[in-house]
């Protein structure tokens, strides 16, 4: 038995739980553990000399969380809040880093999904600032939004202060 034969088999999952985020423009598809907590809508604390899409600062469980709108960020005009609009809570991938949270701006509720690779295609198009890769699921579209993108803006604007 050579070396190469010893070695552990890592599968690729056939099928990984996800949510669609739902916004004015769209949707987010990201992974279910990505997601810390769905919070009401709440004013955040204004954010002195921010970009648009920087809604200011929400205080979330003895943190300080940026509140982020997708929409803005990709050069879309700032949603109309209604009463079914939701914060989502999302962890950045980066638990040790200066901003392990952050929060974006939902107009509703999540729906969980299914991803299988069978279902999921990628779309073409060009990529706005926070977008990894426009997909279609099942026919349905959605943007996988780049965390580590969305943590980067957040950190350059909070350093500029």
């Amino acid at each position: 038995m050579s070396g190469v034969d010893a070695l552990p088999t890592t599968e690729i999952p056939q099928e990984l739980s996800s949510l669609l985020l739902p916004l004015s423009d769209g949707q987010l598809l990201v992974p279910v553990d990505t997601l810390s907590e769905i919070i009401a809508l709440q004013s955040p604390v204004s954010a002195f000399d921010a970009p648009d899409w920087y809604m200011g600062e929400l205080h979330w469980r003895e943190l300080r969380l940026p509140l982020v709108s997708f929409e803005v960020m990709r050069g879309n005009p700032m949603p109309v809040l209604r009463s079914n609009c939701r914060i989502a809570v999302l962890s950045s991938g980066n638990a040790e880093g200066d901003l392990p949270f952050f929060a974006l701006v939902l107009q509703g509720t999540p729906r969980l999904v299914r991803v299988t690779p069978q279902e999921l295609a990628a779309q073409g198009g060009e990529c706005a600032l926070g977008e990894l890769m426009h997909v279609a699921l099942s026919g349905e579209e959605a943007v996988i939004p780049d965390l580590g993108a969305l943590e980067e803006a957040c950190l350059a604007y909070r350093s500029r202060r």
